[in-house]
């Protein structure tokens, strides 16, 4: 993980300065009550503080922007207030010009443009922070979309990383954040984000992996992949035509269609195929004129095990049916707990939920879908979910926007609830008990066969007198270590008093002179200095660090070097 070094100094000031102007100059010295606080530096401006973070996102530059657009789709990390905010984030970057995109697309190709194009528009269609997107035909005259990463993108998100983690450890342990996530947690869960985001090899698998899924479904498409042209930084895929749900209004010809196709298709990407869309918002899905759904942009996906679709299934049925008590303990059970929870008190929080979603239409539902808000909720009961349940939620939620928005009459229970009992009837059926029963039959087998050897193994080593049993207590650890340091405290303490003695008694000095003083003398001042020098270093540890653990020590030792001495990339010149 990158450090914090003197070169970093600059741009620190450059945020603290911005997050200041914004009314978050408590986070600089400590006093910031909470993401929800008003600081007395924004009170003229009455704007809310989700408003004013979105605004400090952009003052500070496309990276910032970036990390805001990607945690957007992370409910377990961002509070409701800034999913909202930051969903309105957009990139603002210029495209650069067709000279610089075409040397990547042709040192990409490994060949001049022409030999695999008959045609490429010079104007991008999409510009963005990552990539830009231009219309070209290929040489047998099949149109395409070429997707040309921007040159020089990854050295920028490195050394801007670089930056995001030094910004994260100033802020650690000054802003106390609703979720379970810590700051620098937060930037580690973006450069994984970004990392799958700069590798189009990843996005071209995705589309071919859910082409594949729908291959014979009539009413859901995706471009085709042309493998032959695309690499790490060049995508060239069909060219889709289609109007964008973006564009679509209630009671357009095909709506009504489309959205139960989008239900449908989400539905069947989570608990048939396993592997879903993680960003299908209305301009990522295009409604050709054959009524089928396109989907585009698959940057953003997620996966899931078969145990995972079992505990969705088992999830999403209980919500249809309002059973709170499922939901509470399968959430409790798959998740990463800190620490105890009431369970009462968050099956009372899921049964609220239910009562509120319960016969109401979407136009009556706030703008938080029903597993988003359900995301939330176990997040502040600091359960941390996989994260692929958390894009999952993101990505149900930007479904629902657009359901809410298209068809705001819709009942979203009486929608879904023809599919749950599917699934419900799916889990139950004969076939899926067998399954679960054989695969328990075959993990109960495996047990079963290695518990003769491993018993056999028991028995030998109590009779060997082998086997140990060991106790861990923690505060018995701690106390065997402040006794040892004790210990040594007072051996140092006797020998600094012995030094004392010794030396207050040769300082009376006798024997040869050296240096026109008798050598007894001089002994006996070294052993006087000795005796401060360890008086005055037991005094500072037993009052300044006592409470440290030599690994702290060390550590702070280390990271004080490093500062000084800089990190091996060199002072950047942005800064």
């Amino acid at each position: 993980m990158p450090h914090i070094d003197v070169h970093d100094l600059g741009r620190i000031r450059r945020i603290t300065a911005v997050l200041a102007r914004h009314g978050f100059g408590g986070l600089v010295d400590g006093s910031f009550s909470g993401a929800g606080a008003d600081d007395a530096q924004a009170a003229d401006t009455g704007a809310p503080w989700a408003v004013r973070l979105r605004q400090v996102v952009i003052e500070l530059g496309p990276t910032f922007v970036k990390m805001g657009q990607v945690l957007s789709v992370r409910p377990d990390i961002l509070p409701a207030a800034l999913l909202v905010e930051f969903q309105k984030l957009q990139d603002e970057v210029p495209p650069v010009s067709w000279d610089q995109a075409r040397a990547v697309l042709e040192a990409e190709l490994g060949a001049p443009l022409e030999t695999a194009f008959s045609s490429v528009e010079p104007e991008p269609v999409a510009s963005a922070s990552i990539a830009q997107v231009h219309l070209g035909v290929r040489q047998d005259g099949r149109p395409v979309a070429v997707k040309i990463q921007r040159p020089g993108i990854r050295e920028v998100i490195e050394s801007d990383l670089h930056i995001l983690y030094s910004t994260a450890r100033v802020l650690e342990g000054r802003l106390a954040l609703p979720g379970v996530y810590t700051p620098v947690a937060i930037v580690q869960e973006f450069e994984a984000a970004i990392h799958q985001e700069l590798d189009f090899f990843q996005e071209a698998r995705h589309a071919e992996r859910f082409g594949g899924n729908f291959i014979d479904h009539p009413d859901v498409v995706a471009p085709a992949i042309h493998r032959d042209l695309s690499s790490s930084k060049v995508l060239v895929m069909d060219r889709v035509h289609g109007r964008a749900l973006s564009a679509l209004q209630p009671g357009d010809d095909g709506v009504e269609h489309a959205m139960d196709v989008l239900v449908e298709a989400t539905l069947t990407q989570v608990f048939e195929h396993g592997f879903f869309h993680g960003d299908p918002h209305p301009g990522n899905v295009l409604l050709q004129d054959n009524g089928r759904l396109a989907f585009l942009d698959f940057g953003l996906c997620g996966t899931l095990t078969s145990e995972m679709r079992d505990t969705i299934v088992t999830i999403f049925v209980a919500l249809v049916f309002r059973d709170a008590d499922t939901v509470a303990h399968s959430a409790y059970r798959v998740g990463a707990v800190e620490g105890r929870i009431d369970l009462r008190d968050f099956r009372g929080e899921i049964a609220r939920l239910m009562d509120k979603y319960h016969g109401a239409s979407l136009q009556d539902l706030s703008q938080s879908s029903t597993l988003l808000e359900f995301i939330e909720v176990a997040t502040r009961y600091r359960i941390r979910l996989p994260p692929e349940y958390a894009v999952l939620a993101r990505a149900a939620s930007l479904v629902d926007g657009t359901l809410r928005r298209l068809i705001p009459e819709a009942d979203i229970i009486e929608r879904v609830e023809p599919h749950a009992r599917r699934l419900m009837a799916r889990q139950l059926s004969p076939d899926k008990l067998s399954a679960d029963a054989l695969k328990l039959l075959v993990q109960a087998q495996a047990n079963l066969k290695g518990l003769p050897a491993q018993l056999d193994q028991v028995l030998t080593d109590l009779e060997r007198g082998r086997l140990e049993l060991v106790t861990l207590d923690p505060d018995a650890e701690r106390l065997r270590r402040a006794i040892a340091a004790a210990g040594i405290q007072v051996g140092l303490a006797t020998c600094a008093g012995a030094a004392l003695i010794a030396g207050a008694v040769l300082i009376e000095g006798w024997g040869p002179l050296l240096a026109g003083a008798p050598l007894a003398r001089w002994l006996g001042l070294l052993l006087l200095v000795g005796a401060v020098g360890t008086w005055w270093a037991l005094s500072v540890h037993a009052l300044i660090t006592s409470q440290l653990e030599p690994g702290d020590l060390r550590r702070g030792a280390v990271g004080i070097l490093k500062f000084f001495i800089g990190s091996r990339r060199g002072q950047d010149p942005r800064l």
